[in-house]
């Protein structure tokens, strides 16, 4: 009996160390597939943050393009509107003088027919004296 319950206690210690090594091994594969699984995530993590970079990098690229041209477009602008103001003023200055020549005309012309319509009005008196 005491041997019979010594083999048994012997199968039973077979069957606990079996299981033991059993679970060990579950345990193991279990460890291994989630360390896989891990580097898996962070390959893919890694490689979604380098492709939401790089997007975020061109977005940067192209806002800053399209500033720099609206800039550029700007200065340009400002550029055609103050030739254009500067155009109007010294075309402004040409229409002032050109009055003021016109106007200086009118007065020689005028000076110049006063001493004649004298001149015909002394002619005139003169003769109407003679007769």
């Amino acid at each position: 009996a005491a041997r019979r319950l010594q083999e048994e206690r012997q199968a039973e210690e077979a069957r606990a160390k079996a299981q033991l090594e059993e679970d060990e091994g579950l345990a193991k594969e279990a460890a291994r597939k989630l360390e896989e699984e891990g580097e898996r995530l962070s390959r893919e993590v890694t490689k979604r943050l380098k492709e939401e970079g790089d997007r975020l990098a061109r977005e940067a690229t192209e806002a800053a393009r399209v500033k720099e041209e609206h800039e550029r477009e700007c200065q340009a602008e400002e550029a055609r509107a103050k030739a254009q103001l500067e155009e109007k003023e010294r075309l402004a200055r040409e229409e002032a003088e050109v009055e003021a020549a016109r106007q200086l005309q009118e007065e020689l012309q005028a000076e110049e027919a006063r001493p004649k319509a004298q001149l015909e009005e002394e002619e005139r008196l003169a003769k109407e004296a003679a007769r």
